[in-house]
């Protein structure tokens, strides 16, 4: 888990199809495909979340983007930077 940025994934909710898109729609490579092609966060790149809201959008609900600082609120589709 990030120190800035928490982000949840519902791996069974997703399909192998859509975490690769997700994996490569996301600016700052913070997903992979683990070993068997589930969607799954790459720890280490967590904090570099720009709250592009693009996974939470592909995801359809099986993605959560949570800033875990000022208040804390989820990231929408679409993105949001905000407090």
């Amino acid at each position: 888990m990030g120190r800035f940025v928490e982000i949840a994934i519902d791996a069974g909710a997703i399909d192998r199809a859509s975490g690769d898109a997700i994996v490569r729609a996301c600016p700052v490579d913070v997903f992979a495909l683990d070993a068997a092609g589930r969607l799954a966060a790459v720890e280490h790149n967590e904090d570099e979340c720009i709250l592009c809201g693009r996974c939470v959008e592909l995801a359809a609900g099986a993605v959560t983007v949570r800033r875990r600082y000022g208040a804390g609120r989820e990231v929408p589709a679409g993105g949001g930077s905000d407090g």
